[in-house]
């Protein structure tokens, strides 16, 4: 009869002084038996252990021949270790005859056993087998170990690799780091990025030397506890020099004097309304402003903040751009989401809008420039060159000289009669005389967030996959370079999505700044601080990403675009489809209505025959969202599902694919959720094109998102708010409806587009886990109970890796809990 491991038998190890751990990851030395039986003690009777390879792995092998004695190897020296706290042992076994034991061992810092945690596994197993034991470190541990054993009473052979180690909430730290400005402007022969932080890092000013394309110093802008700085996309020069910085989530004005080794905090524009989007220099060293999210335009003068308006149009929400006429003393403001082009008089208050009425449509006038004389508007990639007229009642109107397609964001300031662009890629110029403009074959390779003149030389500082790059072009010449930045700040970057791919990785997605990090699950490396491996260019802000088929799908910001990855292919992943350029911007899927052009996708869904269901929030000022369908073969298409509601959940099941939709439309509407409206469970089905809404439950019809379905045992699991509910397709009943949380997304509107997660383990197959909230919890199959597993603010995402555990992100670090 086999007997257990006793504590009171256990010879005592030799007092071995544990190693500090810097990592996230407690990482046992030689875990795979790849350098033989090396970190590893024979730990019971001498022989019956030896390093061998077993079906084409290294593992280390027990073989028990004596049913009176007992063998193990353990690994040695103890990793540090903390009492109270809960580690779990991984391990892979082969038990070809007999049993095999796998321990989890505390230790004292005299080397004593003090306890553990263990797993039995008969044999024969017929293969290799994922095994784990747990157990809770008591008071007085320094160090944990693992134990591979055979017992007394056991006769038999088994093979072990891949011994890893871990706590049971472990942070896994920093995945992906950005070194991209968000803003830039120049300073006589200096350009200054802004790049942005996160919750817990600190942007950075970078002022950079043009000539040696280096930067020369780089400023930490500093904020407090009660008002941070996460970031900025606002930044401009004064006519007196002074280079201007625009933050948010807490609109605060920077500034920085060239030359000074600090940024000064000038406090908050308009009594800290969230983002300053937008500053321009007036004359006499004045700066304006516009921010989010009331649509405010204000004056920095003299050390004092002045609201010049607000809002500054009807009602906008965004002053997304501006720029300003120091001649007519006229500020130009681009505005959304309802886009329209003011021109504001700052002597009379006089407002004109100068939109052409066929963009009125768009969302947003996303940047605006006035130079030479003209009045440059960006509105969704098209330019627009405006010559502005007064009317003899004393308003304004523009006509237009150029429509030009295509165009990036950025544009400089006229020189001998040009202004200077990127079109599709290649540097283009206009001429204001002659009122046209020509493509040259330069291409500058990077996405420019500012240009500068620089003596007769064009300077564009920007992002690029490989970094910040400078590029320079002269038009007397036609001489152009394109280079990166030296020593540029790096960053690192919130993730703002999190999921497994199909490689047993675990991929994440940067905000803002995009980027795609890769975590090999209890594997990483001894720095938390940066990520394990290089942040992957090519994709921008993730929203969801989801294994289907083998292969990895990633939804990304702006324009809901859908790429597909496979790892063993090359990156960057390949794009499928792009919502935002489907619909018509001018519908809203009133009846016979197309959808709007889409944004946000925040669901993703697969079939087995390869189709791909992508779920979105629409652009800005738009309420509704749609199912993306994307099949090999196909363009891919855009269909309303339910007016006025977005597709923030999505599930495969049953030759259909359920939905769970927001109240909540895109950024800009007001009220930002829909009146008297209730989140919708629908279904399409693919064979006949039809999307059919499921009628709710009494307890859950008001309810304002359905922020998580999910197939479990063929039937739909879903959290309308804070309520648990189960559907069943083939009785067309709600076998459960249960309240589990106190939710309400009218007093938290940003958790009504994502909160709630289901997913289901292999190891675990009795249970349901999810997040809501900040807390991670599990869900009985049977009785529908619920466990609260882990509570922890900012807690966000949920994906699994193979050994059961569960990851989710709190800012710009990745956590893993070993669930059971």
């Amino acid at each position: 009869m086999r007997i257990p491991l006793a504590l009171a038998l256990v010879l005592a190890l030799l007092a071995v002084p544990a190693i500090p751990v810097l990592a996230a990851d407690l990482k046992i030395a030689n875990g795979g038996f790849d350098q033989g039986l090396s970190g590893w003690t024979s730990s019971h009777s001498p022989g019956g252990t030896a390093a061998v390879t077993w079906q084409g792995r290294t593992s280390a092998r027990i073989a028990d021949a004596d049913d009176g004695k007992a063998y193990g190897l353990e690994s040695t020296p103890g990793l540090a270790a903390t009492a109270n706290t809960r580690y779990v042992v991984y391990a892979k076994v082969w038990v070809d005859t007999g049993s095999a034991d796998l321990y989890v061992r505390f230790h004292g810092s005299s080397g004593q056993v003090l306890g553990s945690g263990y797993t039995h596994v008969a044999g024969p197993t017929g293969g290799w087998t994922d095994v784990q034991a747990a157990g809770t470190a008591p008071v007085g541990t320094t160090s944990v170990s693992a134990l591979v054993y055979s017992g007394v009473g056991n006769q038999g052979t088994a093979y072990w690799d891949d011994i890893l180690i871990s706590k049971a909430d472990t942070d896994l730290g920093v995945q992906l780091e950005s070194s991209v400005p968000n803003a830039t402007t120049f300073a006589g022969d200096q350009a200054y990025g802004l790049y942005t932080g996160t919750a817990d890092t600190n942007p950075q000013l970078a002022v950079i030397d043009v000539a040696s394309e280096t930067v020369t110093k780089k400023i930490t802008i500093p904020d407090t506890a009660s008002s941070p700085t996460v970031g900025g996309w606002a930044a401009t020069t004064s006519t007196e020099g002074t280079v201007y910085l625009g933050t948010y989530p807490n609109s605060k004005l920077y500034s920085y004097v060239p030359g000074q080794s600090a940024v000064t905090d000038l406090g908050r524009a308009e009594g800290g309304y969230s983002v300053i989007f937008g500053l321009a220099p007036g004359a006499n060293g004045k700066i304006y402003g516009g921010s989010y999210n009331g649509g405010q335009y204000f004056k920095y003068d003299n050390g004092k903040f002045t609201s010049i308006a607000s809002p500054v149009w009807g009602t906008v929400e965004y002053v997304r751009s501006i720029a300003h006429d120091p001649v007519a003393n006229a500020s130009y403001l681009g505005v959304g989401t309802n886009a329209a082009l003011i021109r504001f008089d700052n002597v009379t208050g006089d407002r004109s809008d100068l939109l052409p009425p066929a963009y009125a449509v768009n969302s947003m006038v996303g940047g605006v420039t006035w130079t030479g004389g003209r009045l440059f508007a960006w509105v969704d990639r098209t330019l627009l060159v405006l010559n502005v007229i007064k009317n003899a009642d004393g308003t304004y109107r523009a006509t237009t000289d150029a429509t030009i397609t295509d165009v990036d964001l950025h544009i400089s300031d006229a020189r001998d009669g040009k202004v200077w662009f990127v079109r599709d890629g290649y540097l283009c110029s206009y001429d204001l005389a002659a009122r046209t403009w020509q493509q040259t074959t330069v291409q500058p390779g990077l996405d420019v967030t500012g240009y500068g003149w620089v003596g007769g030389t064009l300077v564009g500082l920007g992002a690029s996959p490989e970094g910040t790059k400078i590029f320079k072009y002269t038009p007397a010449t036609g001489q152009a370079t394109t280079h990166l930045v030296q020593g540029t700040p790096v960053l690192p970057a919130a993730i703002n999505a999190l999921g497994a791919g199909p490689d047993g990785k675990i991929y994440t997605g940067g905000y803002l700044t995009g980027g795609t990090g890769i975590y090999d699950p209890l594997r990483g490396d001894a720095d938390d601080t940066r990520p394990d491996r290089e942040t992957l260019a090519g994709l921008t802000q993730t929203d969801s990403m989801k294994t289907i088929n083998g292969k990895l799908y990633f939804g990304t910001y702006p324009s809901a675009r859908l790429y597909q990855y496979d790892p063993a292919g090359p990156w960057p992943p390949t794009k499928l489809y792009e919502g935002g350029h489907a619909g018509n911007k001018a519908d809203d899927c009133a009846d016979g209505d197309d959808p709007p052009p889409q944004d946000r996708p925040y669901a993703l869904a697969g079939s087995p025959d390869g189709t791909i269901y992508m779920g979105t929030v629409p652009k800005y000022g738009k309420r509704s969202g749609a199912l993306n369908i994307w099949k090999p073969g196909s363009a891919g298409r855009t269909l309303c599902v339910v007016r006025d509601q977005a597709v923030v959940s999505l599930a495969y099941s049953g030759g259909k694919v359920y939905g769970g939709t927001s109240t909540r439309g895109a950024l800009g509407v007001t009220p930002v959720l829909a009146p008297g409206a209730s989140a919708t469970l629908f279904d399409y089905d693919p064979a006949t094109d039809a999307v059919t809404p499921h009628p709710l439950p009494a307890a859950i019809v008001n309810r304002q998102a359905i922020t998580a379905v999910a197939e479990v045992d063929g039937k739909i699991w879903g959290f309308a708010e804070g309520w648990l509910f189960v559907y069943d397709p083939a009785s067309d009943t709600w076998p459960t409806v249960k309240q589990l949380f106190t939710v309400d997304y009218t007093k938290d509107t940003a958790r009504a587009w994502r909160d709630a997660n289901l997913v289901t383990i292999k190891q675990d197959p009795a249970s349901v886990y999810g997040s809501i909230g900040d807390q991670l919890f599990k869900i009985d199959k049977a009785t529908k109970a619920m466990t609260v597993l882990l509570t922890a603010g900012g807690m966000d995402g949920l994906a699994t890796d193979s050994y059961g555990n569960l990851y989710y992100r709190i800012g710009e670090r990745l956590h893993r809990f070993a669930a059971f």
